[in-house]
């Protein structure tokens, strides 16, 4: 491959690099049809760049022809006429169809709540986003020689993944560092001369084992990094970056993410306000999870939807009528969430056409493109609905087995737990208990006792999060709820997890909530009663306990100290699930050692270096064979050594130092250098480069190289 040919395979390179940066939208958009013609205008673009390549030798008029090209076929795929055809030509009103587009294209993306469905218009400025960034790359990677450097450009669309903290394809991210470096590979070039000469003239390729290795490092190191870059192991540890909300758009809390941001980064944003006839609300619940792998919550599976009307609650009331309610008029502000907040009791609520209820889950959901964004509403709740008399009289259902009426799910245990471990702690706190009241409350206080603590710094560790936590003692609300609810299942009780926010503060007489106040806690099953909430994080965030789950200390034991402080070391002898991570809080167990991330960031290092090592030293040996004058005098200077000079040296002066230093190298060698110095220079400098052939190039090359060679082994004979 000359100098020239590279840039033939580097664009197409580059245009996949490019379009895979859509990866970086994961989390954010739907992926779906949408892809094909965003992907069949971006290689058409890519195939007019190439073709004006081979037409010209300037280096950006290729570029300007794949613009040209590029804004027409997505003005032709995107932008209808008035009248909702097709233009295939600007006209008068293109303009007017353009500007219309991108408003909407930009109210879309501002009120739709992630992940959303691509319509047309956000299609469109996605696909233009995507072509505009195949042709700053190409104009800087192939026009202007900088190949290296158009990485900063290529990492662009992985922004949103790292800034919003979403998960991508590892494979995805892999290919396109691959595509990149390729392109690196393949345009390897001299420094001499100025930029627009080597532009001008093109680049030395780099040889296809080198090419061949930084592609396989640059995959190897992708599958290795990708995880722990973006939403991986040990990503909660790590610094993060959160947009301010003044800039635009919605924002999320992410409460089925990872609580820890919404508790720390984003603690003081303001979520949502409040007024309320009985002062401040206990909760305001939104999601439940019900399946745990052992160190990821995943939400449950939505069920039959009705209207959400009447009163709703996820059990048969014998009076369906709230007495004496509470009433409480909320206002959510800027964050963007398909779930209302609602009162942990039997609420109603005034609500349209677009609100719906799911029993099986106890979620309120909001059918509009922007979700909960500037929400009003007005909520009653019978704040009183639980007490400990009705949860004592659940028991004669139990008995009856009223617990068929929840899922099996809410009983499951995952084979990463170690269950014998939880369920002999459950046993040995529970002992004293006669129900299942006082089961869930013995739970509860044990695990609010002096052997835990509250803390937000914590690394997810291992396979098994609850033995981890249970033995050493440190997590928040996360961790906490997730104890409880294994520990309830241990003992053949219905539990899941439900995440909302707790009551805030009050301030000028309403009560702001804010990102610290997102929390989660366990909810068991009480036959006839429904779900209740119980408390078992500590005073430190919650406050207090709900009024029905608060115990007479008098009445408790102490609280004995029978964890088992050995964290567990070895995943369990079993194949792991290979899907894909779902969008669950990552429960986490505190590490003092070295956690894996940083231990992946070193192999990372390593490997990185070990592999621009190798690709250095080649370059230094000159691996590349002869292509062009440039590749000849390379390959000489290499192999006559010092006696070449430095590599600052212009040809001439190269020359120079070539015959005065040392013994005289002969005619031919000498007629051999002058010839191959005044190609080089004629690549470099002419306006029509060098004409030579490369075989006469190389000829001469192996000319001076061997009576150089003869001339040192003389030298040494005679020493």
């Amino acid at each position: 491959m000359n100098g020239g040919r590279w840039r033939l395979v580097a664009t197409p390179l580059i245009a996949i690099a490019a379009g895979l940066g859509v990866g970086g939208l994961s989390g954010l958009v739907v992926f779906g049809d949408w892809l094909r013609p965003m992907a069949a205008v971006l290689a058409a673009t890519a195939a007019v760049v190439v073709l004006t390549r081979l037409a010209t030798g300037r280096p950006f008029l290729p570029t300007v022809a794949g613009g040209i090209a590029g804004a027409w076929l997505i003005m032709v795929a995107y932008v209808p006429t008035l009248d909702g055809g097709t233009s295939w030509f600007p006209r008068g009103e293109t303009l007017e169809g353009i500007r219309l587009v991108a408003e909407r294209a930009v109210w879309y993306a501002q009120h739709t709540v992630a992940p959303a469905e691509v319509e047309s218009s956000l299609a469109g400025g996605i696909t233009l986003a995507v072509v505009s960034l195949f042709l700053a790359v190409d104009a800087v990677a192939v026009g202007a020689g900088f190949a290296a450097s158009s990485g900063f450009l290529l990492l662009a669309p992985w922004l949103p993944a790292l800034t919003l903290e979403r998960r991508v394809a590892t494979v995805v991210l892999a290919g396109a560092l691959a595509a990149w470096l390729a392109v690196i590979a393949l345009s390897r070039r001299s420094d001499r001369g100025p930029w627009r000469a080597r532009a001008r003239d093109g680049a030395a390729p780099a040889p296809p084992a080198a090419a061949l290795a930084a592609t396989v490092t640059a995959v190897l190191v992708a599958l290795v990094a990708a995880p722990l870059a973006i939403g991986g192991p040990g990503w909660g540890a790590m610094p993060r970056l959160t947009l301010p909300a003044e800039l635009g758009g919605a924002s999320r809390l992410d409460l089925e993410i990872d609580l820890r941001h919404s508790l720390t980064e984003q603690s003081t944003e303001p979520v949502l306000t409040y007024t309320s006839s009985d002062g401040r609300l206990d909760v305001l619940r939104a999601y439940s999870f019900g399946t745990f792998d052992g160190t990821r919550w995943d939400r449950d599976p939505e069920g039959d939807m009705r209207p959400a009307t009447g009163v709703l609650w996820p059990e048969d009331l014998l009076d369906p009528l709230i007495s004496e309610p509470s009433t409480a008029t909320i206002a959510i502000g800027n964050s963007a969430e398909t779930r209302v907040p609602v009162p942990s009791a039997p609420r109603s609520l005034a609500a349209g056409d677009e609100w719906t209820y799911d029993a099986s889950t106890d979620e309120v959901l909001i059918g509009r493109p922007e979700g909960t964004v500037g929400l009003t509403y007005t909520v009653r709740s019978a704040g009183d609905f639980h007490t400990e008399e009705s949860l004592r009289e659940a028991d004669g259902l139990i008995a009856g087995g009223g617990d068929s009426a929840v899922p099996d799910r809410y009983l499951e245990l995952n084979e990463r737990i170690d269950i014998d471990k939880v369920r002999k702690v459950a046993e040995a706190v529970t002992s004293p208990a006669t129900d299942r009241y006082e089961t869930a409350l013995l739970l509860q206080e044990y695990l609010r006792g002096p052997n835990f603590q509250y803390s937000t710094d914590v690394a997810p560790s291992g396979g098994d999060a609850v033995s981890a936590f249970l033995a050493d003692g440190r997590g928040y609300c996360v961790q906490f709820a997730t104890a409880m609810v294994i520990m309830s299942r241990t003992l053949d009780i219905p539990a899941r997890m439900a995440i909302g926010y707790l009551g805030g503060a009050e301030s000028d007489g309403r009560f702001v909530v804010r990102g610290r106040d997102a929390h989660a806690w366990p909810e068991l099953y009480f036959p006839g009663h429904g779900w209740v909430r119980f408390e078992p994080t500590p005073a430190v965030q919650t406050g207090q306990r709900p009024a029905y789950a608060t115990p007479d200390q008098q009445d408790l034991a102490p609280v004995p100290d029978i964890r088992d402080t050995t964290r567990p070391t070895a995943q369990p002898d079993r194949p792991l699930p290979t899907a894909e991570p779902s969008a669950g809080p990552a429960p986490a167990a505190a590490d003092r050692g070295p956690s894996a991330s940083w231990i992946v960031v070193a192999v990372l290092v390593i490997v990185v270096a070990a592999g621009s090592a190798l690709l250095w030293w080649r370059a230094r040996r000159g691996a590349a064979s002869i292509t062009d004058a440039e590749s000849a005098w390379a390959s000489m200077r290499r192999r006559i050594g010092p006696r070449a000079g430095d590599e600052t040296l212009t040809p001439a002066e190269t020359e120079l130092a070539i015959l005065n230093d040392g013994p005289a190298l002969g005619d031919d060698a000498w007629v051999a250098l002058a010839s191959l110095r005044a190609a080089v220079e004629d690549q470099r400098y002419a306006p029509s480069g060098s004409g030579v052939a490369v075989d006469v190039l190389s000829g001469w090359a192996n000319v001076v190289a061997e009576a150089a060679k003869d001339v040192e082994k003389g030298a040494r004979a005679r020493g």
